[in-house]
């Protein structure tokens, strides 16, 4: 076929109203591995998954809990027992049969601390002040020291890193989305907690909570410079009127110009704009940066107010909790629509935020086993008849879905020769490991810790080599993030403070 697209092509209404398109066979060369106008090698992208919480319970061995009332020996910690390919996948790793192939286990990370010493001077490169959790939020983050508890990073954290990489060659630098709105402790807010974006030395990206408003920064109106026809979009926005009605007189000549293969793939992306469009329409932007919940319910999960009670089983059942399962399919549905799109080459996706007390009952009952404690009081306590190590891996699990929800949507979505995911590196990791205390230094099994850490890094960019459990010597958890940034085409070898790779993440 002669007609080539650009890889940058858009359909664009009268209106203003741009909708990126997917990467089709007409962009391509025969081979279905480069641009076919450029030569130039497929896209390359990164994002980072985030889980406020640690991987072990307070004073609980790795195989020890309390479940229903009853003390129970087995394994549950996240950690898979063998090494290398074809290990047996942990309870919080469930989530993950089906794409077992696609992504490595790291585990025994580890963040340098001063066993010998607290003060902020005498913290390592790349090290955590002993004050868990923000003393070690910015030395995960961005690989740069702490000098104090404050949830601040002192350096530039991998998404905006990919950002500068792509800047010139995508619409939107990089998307920050958080699923968790509110703080949920009377008396208390995020101060910093909400933050794993970073620009450089504390300075904190605001990360955008309502789906709604991300849907139509990505797909809504493109100003146009006439009031007219502003005010015309405006009104079809508020009516919410389908893009694809806005832009059918040119989806219609293209789909006319294009191969069978290629309009197959349109007409799927078009399916998946509706139906987003739909998601998205469900949800009501009423209330959603209040601090309490909307007056009257919207049809969206509504925002949840202050946690009852702390924990071990005196929590409330209906607070605490903001839909944030919802909002996470969402912002991932837009990531997956972004990355398909080629609009952004970065994402970072805070399912919770650091020291998080999300209500966890309902999610905990939804997979069988109720447990009346938020998120942080999980580590600690549980609740009086189940704690320990299975309520931990059991959240843990609830989080690794979210992460296995994006994955799986890469994986449906042709790209090239082979799947989307094929050319992204997508790394989840949670706040905390399981091991010594990082405030004493000396008591070990506690949740409070920077020891044993893991992370999980899915797809095939750059040469990443998925499917094994890989177990280090105590890495630092920014030599996780390194790996995947530079297999999304990042060419340095530090990231803050912290010099080296994973190699194993990229040898079969």
């Amino acid at each position: 076929m002669s007609i080539r697209l650009n890889r940058r092509a858009f359909l664009r209404s009268s209106g203003g109203l741009m909708l990126g398109l997917p990467l089709l066979d007409i962009m391509l060369n025969n081979n279905g591995t480069a641009f076919a106008q450029t030569g130039g090698a497929l896209p390359k992208r990164y994002a980072f998954v985030f889980a406020g919480q640690s991987i072990g319970g307070d004073n609980w061995a790795k195989n020890q809990q309390r479940i229903n009332g009853a003390n129970v020996t087995a394994e549950h910690f996240v950690e898979p027992a063998a090494t290398g390919a074809g290990y047996a996948l942990t309870t919080p790793l469930q989530p993950l049969a089906a794409l077992q192939s696609d992504f490595s286990v790291v585990s025994r990370l580890r963040i340098p601390y001063n066993t010998t010493s607290s003060a902020s001077a005498d913290v390592p490169a790349g090290g955590a002040y002993r004050d868990f959790h923000g003393g070690a939020a910015g030395p995960f983050l961005s690989g740069m020291r702490s000098n104090a508890a404050n949830f601040r990073a002192r350096g530039k954290t991998p998404d905006q890193h990919i950002a500068d990489l792509y800047r010139a060659e995508t619409p939107i630098d990089t998307l920050t989305y958080r699923c968790q709105p509110v703080f949920y402790i009377s008396g208390y807010d995020f101060s910093g907690r909400q933050y794993i974006s970073y620009r450089g030395d504390n300075q904190p990206v605001g990360a955008q909570t309502q789906p709604s408003v991300a849907f139509n920064a990505m797909i809504g109106a493109v100003p146009t410079g006439d009031p007219g026809e502003n005010a015309a979009i405006a009104f079809n926005n508020r009516a919410r009127k389908s893009v694809l009605d806005l832009v059918a007189d040119r989806r219609q000549r293209l789909l006319t110009r294009v191969g069978l293969a290629d309009r197959r793939r349109l007409e799927a992306h078009f399916d998946e704009v509706v139906a987003l469009e739909k998601r998205i329409a469900d949800l009501s932007t009423s209330g959603i940066d209040a601090c309490e919940p909307p007056r009257t319910v919207p049809t969206d999960p509504p925002i949840g107010g202050d946690n009852a009670g702390s924990g071990s089983g005196t929590i409330g059942t209906n607070t605490g909790y903001s839909g944030e399962e919802e909002r996470a399919t969402a912002f991932a549905d837009l990531i997956h629509f972004a990355f398909k799109c080629d609009l952004t080459r970065s994402a970072s996706l805070q399912l919770t935020t650091f020291q998080s007390h999300m209500n966890v009952f309902g999610i905990t009952t939804s997979l069988g086993y109720p447990i009346r404690a938020d998120l942080h009081e999980v580590g600690h306590n549980g609740d009086d008849d189940t704690r320990g190590q299975f309520a931990v891996s059991l959240v843990l699990q609830w989080h690794i879905a979210r992460y296995a929800y994006l994955l799986n949507k890469l994986k449906e979505t042709d790209e090239g020769g082979g799947k989307l995911i094929d050319n992204c590196a997508i790394v989840f990791a949670p706040e905390g490991g399981h091991g010594r205390q990082l405030n004493d230094g000396v008591t070990d099994n506690q949740t409070h810790s920077t020891e044993n850490m893991v992370a999980l890094v899915a797809g095939r960019a750059g040469g990443l080599m998925p499917g094994k459990h890989i177990r280090t010597s105590g890495a630092h958890p920014a030599q996780v993030f390194l790996s995947a940034m530079q297999a999304a085409g990042y060419t340095g070898n530090t990231l803050g403070e912290v010099t080296g790779n994973i190699p194993e993440l990229f040898t079969t």
